[in-house]
């Protein structure tokens, strides 16, 4: 009988086999090995992201503080993102998001952007230094410039936000995308717009600045909506935990190549527009994004809309 008992019990433990546990010492060490090095790889890419970014920020603040006008082209450049990224928050149909998790997300959408930034400019350096810079625009849009700015984004939204027990839904997942979209908007509008002066310009200088500020405030939105699908994904994989790799490779491609899309088409399609109807690119400019990120925004809206109707649906349900 005790024989007996012992070979079910052999049969059932299935540690080392079908599951694993730290029994061991070793098992013990490996679990607190991975702890650390999981630890020190977050610790060590928040580091070097908020390093990078703090040197861009000095570079362009010392510009900032000479001309104060360019903080203030800056910040009403985001405005348009930012009423966007608030009312994707005011629409989740659960509860609304704590605001620490909201600014935390948003701070790391700025501090990461950095990666973007160095990624990009050293693919640029490279495809000129082969002297085919503007032959590979197009595939250098799709296969670099969007999914790199969108894998940022996301990481930004993965690093934080995602663990913690706020972050529940699909929906909770395209808040927080778009406030990482928001924080890579801001450092990228503020870079864009200091970028834009010329130091020994003169009367000039304010109309150019101004013209950039407007362009980045067009043009910002589309950072709030691309980041929020791939959010929208990342929390639907949380969920669907079995297909949660898939799912994600799904929500970083559609906003990749959509900014891809957008970045090969706008300048040519508002030069056409412009030359054939006349008036300004910046007007055209204006009119395609509005019908583009109206297309994305829809795709992106009819999700959340769809949401909403299940969860009021389970509420009823006395969910």
């Amino acid at each position: 009988m005790d024989g007996q008992e012992n070979r079910m019990d052999a049969e059932e433990d299935s540690y080392d086999i079908e599951s694993w546990e730290p029994r061991t010492l070793a098992d013990r060490l490996s679990l607190r090995l991975y702890g650390f090095l999981t630890d020190a790889t977050r610790g060590l890419t928040l580091i070097i992201a908020l390093t990078f970014v703090l040197v861009e920020l000095a570079l362009v603040g010392a510009t900032v503080v000479e001309r104060p006008l360019l903080g203030v082209f800056s910040f009403l450049s985001v405005i348009p993102a930012l009423l966007l990224a608030a009312y994707i928050w005011r629409v989740d149909p659960t509860e609304q998001e704590p605001l620490p998790t909201l600014v935390i997300t948003f701070l790391l959408g700025v501090m990461f952007a950095a990666f973007a930034a160095i990624i990009n400019t050293v693919g640029a350096f490279v495809l000129s230094g082969l002297g085919i810079g503007v032959l590979a625009i197009v595939p250098f849009f799709f296969l670099v410039v969007g999914p790199v700015e969108e894998t940022v984004k996301w990481l930004a939204v993965r690093f934080h936000a995602y663990r913690t027990p706020h972050f529940q839904t699909a929906v909770d997942g395209a808040v927080y995308g778009a406030m990482a979209g928001l924080g890579f908007a801001t450092i990228e509008n503020l870079t864009y717009v200091v970028g834009s002066v010329d130091m020994s310009a003169g009367v000039g200088t304010a109309v150019t600045v101004s013209g950039v500020a407007v362009t980045r405030a067009i043009v910002g939105p589309n950072h709030v909506l691309w980041a929020a699908i791939s959010g929208y994904y990342l929390g639907l994989a949380k969920i669907v935990s079995s297909n949660r790799g898939p799912i994600i490779v799904k929500g970083i491609a559609i906003p990749a190549l959509l900014h891809g899309f957008y970045n090969s088409t706008a300048g040519f399609v508002t030069e056409t527009m412009a030359s054939i109807a006349g008036g300004s690119a910046l007007f055209w400019l204006l009119v395609y994004v509005l019908v583009f990120s109206g297309l994305v925004g829809g795709y992106l809206f009819r999700k959340i809309r769809r949401a909403r109707e299940y969860y009021e649906g389970q509420i009823r349900l006395g969910w």
